[in-house]
């Protein structure tokens, strides 16, 4: 089974490092960006199956990051996260593309449930066309 890529956008390395490592420990394939700029540059570079992305960042914040991003992000699941949002960021951001939103401090539990959940809803929509066609042909009779 080939690792699931995630890209980590986070400017506080204690973060940054904690969510490496447990990511990493987790089965995921794990690149860091410290600010949305090189979130930007790193999406240009490769693909991802998943961003983590803090919002409030030095140079380029994660709002900035998703306005720029949402062209290149179509089959990437994006996750936000910050200590300082509140329920209309969380709005934005979704609005923005998101397909969630992660209050910090968070427990570990916590991202690995979201993550899980977004392979979950990957998994379906990538099913959702698969479907068998079922054809029946029924004699026509003339009477």
């Amino acid at each position: 089974m080939t690792k699931k890529r995630i890209l980590i956008i986070e400017d506080e390395a204690n973060m940054r490092h904690m969510l490496e490592v447990l990511l990493g420990k987790s089965g995921y394939e794990v690149k860091i960006a410290t600010d949305g700029q090189e979130g930007l540059d790193a999406i240009e570079r490769e693909r991802f199956h998943f961003i983590l992305c803090d919002i409030k960042m030095p140079r380029m914040d994660g709002m900035a990051f998703l306005k720029s991003a949402k062209e290149k992000l179509i089959d990437t699941t994006v996750i936000m996260m910050s200590a300082y949002g509140t329920v209309d960021t969380a709005i934005e951001a979704m609005k923005l593309g998101a397909y969630d939103y992660i209050s910090k401090p968070f427990k570990t539990d916590e991202v690995l449930l979201t993550l899980k959940k977004a392979e979950e809803r990957e998994r379906l929509k990538s099913e959702k066309g698969k479907g068998t066609t079922i054809i029946v042909i029924l004699p026509l009779y003339e009477k």
